[in-house]
């Protein structure tokens, strides 16, 4: 009987032994290579070689005591960023005073917003959005325009830019506007060549373009033309204009261009009137 009571105590000091140091090391449920102290994969499906897809169903703790959900390397106490962008929290409604609460507590209140506990009282969150960007902008000065080749139009006065950045989200000298957040833009865009000779089948082409070119129209073209004249040599303004919506990620650009294929140059005309453009965040 004694001989039993050893071996039961042998065996169970031996699973404390392997327990111990299966827990100092990193602990997968539901996978079998996990890369935290503690990796639970809820839906079964790493693999051996699991991508962002599966990876956006796990819940991980690193060895600083962060959480991750969806995110494998959770650089904050809880970090939900997660590669399917579906790292939202819903927050409740509660009893507790701000003090129980403590501050720093946030919860949801049922006339529509959110409040934030300071210790004391609760505070509502403010409710303004941020301000959309909007610009407007003109062009007095001369800028050549070659003939047959697509010219950036550069050198533009501000009148309006209510960009969140300190120098605004248009830069007039390159004539480039960086898109402040995701979202989509309005943006209107007029330009007029100073007067001289149109040739018969000429035209110009005025265009509005982005540098996003996935779920988005990434350029705008209108097309003015001039294919043939009763009388001779024909002198006058040649103008275009374009409008485009654009569906922008925060970083996005837009800018504006002429082509145009009179064989001689032409210059922009000089008069801020008639060379114009806005952008409007919707």
């Amino acid at each position: 009987m004694k001989n039993k009571i050893n071996i039961i105590y042998q065996a169970f000091a031996c699973i404390l032994f392997f327990y111990s140091s299966k827990t100092a090391a990193q602990v997968g449920f539901f996978t079998s290579s996990p890369s935290q102290p503690l990796q639970i994969d809820a839906a079964k499906d790493n693999g051996t070689t699991p991508d962002a897809a599966k990876l956006s169903n796990d819940v991980v703790v690193d060895a600083n005591g962060n959480l991750g959900i969806g995110v494998l390397n959770p650089i904050t106490k809880v970090d939900l960023r997660s590669t399917d962008n579906k790292g939202l929290i819903g927050l409740g409604t509660g009893t507790q005073t701000p003090a129980e609460a403590g501050a720093g507590a946030i919860r949801y209140n049922t006339g529509g917003f959110l409040e934030y506990s300071d210790g004391e009282q609760w505070i509502a969150l403010p409710l303004a959005p941020p301000t959309k960007a909007l610009v407007n902008a003109n062009k007095s000065s001369a800028q050549s325009i070659g003939g047959n080749s697509t010219t950036y139009i550069s050198g533009w006065s501000e009148t309006v830019d209510l960009g969140t950045t300190p120098n605004g989200d248009f830069d007039p000298s390159t004539g480039t506007f960086t898109a402040p957040r995701d979202g989509f833009y309005l943006v209107s865009f007029n330009i007029t060549l100073a007067s001289g000779n149109i040739p018969k089948n000429t035209y110009i082409e005025t265009a509005i373009e982005s540098n996003r070119n996935v779920e988005n129209i990434q350029i705008f073209k209108t097309v003015n033309s001039y294919p043939a004249f009763q009388a001779g040599a024909v002198n006058n303004y040649i103008s275009g204009n374009c409008n485009a919506i654009f569906n922008l990620k925060t970083g996005n650009t837009i800018k504006f261009s002429v082509k145009h294929n009179i064989s001689s140059g032409r210059n922009t005309l000089n008069d801020g009137k008639l060379n114009n453009l806005s952008i409007s965040e919707l």
